[in-house]
C-alpha cells in the first residue's frame, strides 16, 4: 500500500442533501423512505482518498443522531459484480433496496459506496495499475473499506463496538480479507464469497484466473497459475484470521464458483480455530437450495 493521507470523515451528522449536484445523480440509489432517511458523504463531507458513499438511518431517532445523543450499531454493505451500477442493485435477484430498509428498521445504520472499477468509479478502476503498479485492486478495496469504518467509527452516533459487514460476491470477499485484517469489525457474513484458490478449476471455472487475469484483483497470485497447489494461502486461513468474531457464511447449493462439500471444509478448518477460542457457534454456515443471488431468504 502506497503512503497517503487519508480524510476520517465528517464525525457527525451532515445535511441530508450534501453534494448531490455533484455525486450521486447518474446512478440512482436506493431512496430514503417515511422511516428511513438518507445522507450523502459527498465533497467536502467524503472519507478516505476522497470517496463518496451514503448513509442510510431510522428518522424516528432523527433528532437523536443529530444531537449525538444516541449511539446505534452499523451495517456496511458491499456490492456484487455490478460495473454499471455498483452498490445500487435494482433487479429481481438481489433488490438491495428493501434489505436497506429492513436494517433500518431494526435499528441500524446502513453505509454503503462504490468499490474502485464499479459504479461512479469505472475510470478509476481503468487507470489503477498505471498509477499503482506495485498494489492490487483487492488491496485498494480492503483500504477504502478500512476508510469507511473509520468514518463510522468517528461519527458520534455510532457505535464503534457494533460495526459489521455484509457483502455479497466481490463484496464478500473483500469483506472476508477486510475483517481478517481490521479487528474493528465485530460481524462478519459472506453470501456466495468464495472462489477456490489451491483448488482452481475444481468445476470447470476459471479459479485462481478470474481473480489475478479476468478481474486482475490479484495479478501477482498469477505466478501460481499451473501450481496452485503452492500459492501460501486459501481461503480458510484467511477465516481462522477472523476468530473469534461472529462469521455467517451464505453459500446456495447450486453456486457456480464452488461446492458445497468444499464450502463445507472451509468451515470445518477454520471452525478449529474457532474452537481453540471456546467459540464453535460464532463460526456458521446456511446452504439454501439456490443459485448465486442475494434472495429475500438470504437477506433475513
Amino acid at each position: 500500500q502506497p503512503a497517503g493521507v487519508t480524510n476520517p470523515g465528517p464525525g457527525k451528522f451532515i445535511v441530508e442533501d450534501d453534494g448531490e449536484t455533484y455525486f450521486g445523480t447518474s446512478i440512482q440509489r436506493p431512496a430514503a423512505t417515511e422511516t428511513m432517511g438518507r445522507i450523502a458523504f459527498a465533497p467536502y463531507n467524503e472519507f478516505g482518498d476522497y470517496l463518496y458513499g451514503y448513509l442510510y438511518y431510522p428518522k424516528e431517532k432523527g433528532k437523536e443522531i443529530k444531537a449525538g445523543t444516541i449511539k446505534l450499531p452499523a451495517v456496511i454493505y458491499l456490492h456484487e459484480f455490478d460495473y454499471s451500477k455498483g452498490f445500487s442493485s435494482q433487479n429481481y435477484d438481489h433488490e438491495i433496496a428493501p434489505f436497506f430498509q429492513e436494517l433500518v428498521s431494526n435499528g441500524y445504520i446502513v453505509f454503503a459506496y462504490d468499490m474502485i472499477g464499479f459504479g461512479t468509479r469505472l475510470e478509476e478502476g481503468k487507470w489503477f495499475y498505471q498509477r499503482h503498479p506495485q498494489w492490487s485492486k483487492m488491496g485498494k478495496m480492503v483500504t477504502d473499506l478500512q476508510s469507511a469504518i473509520t468514518a463510522l467509527w468517528n461519527l458520534n452516533y455510532i457505535d464503534s463496538t457494533k460495526i459489521s459487514v455484509v457483502g455479497y460476491s466481490l463484496g464478500a470477499t473483500v469483506g472476508i480479507y477486510t475483517s481478517a485484517l481490521d479487528k474493528r469489525i465485530a460481524n462478519t457474513a459472506s453470501v456466495c464469497g468464495f472462489m477456490p484458490l489451491r483448488t482452481a478449476g475444481a468445476k470447470g471455472n476459471e479459479g485462481l484466473k478470474a481473480w489475478t487475469h479476468l478481474y486482475g484483483l490479484f495479478p501477482k497470485l498469477g505466478f501460481f497459475s499451473a501450481n496452485e497447489n503452492r500459492i501460501p494461502f486459501d481461503f480458510y486461513e484467511v477465516l481462522s484470521c477472523i476468530a473469534p468474531k461472529p462469521l455467517l457464511l451464505i453459500a446456495p447449493a447450486l453456486d457456480k464458483e464452488i461446492t458445497v462439500e468444499q464450502m463445507e471444509k472451509i468451515k470445518a478448518r477454520a471452525g478449529k480455530v474457532y474452537k481453540l477460542y471456546g467459540n464453535s457457534e460464532q463460526i456458521q454456515m446456511f446452504s439454501p437450495l439456490d443459485y448465486n443471488r442475494f434472495t429475500e431468504a438470504m437477506q433475513a
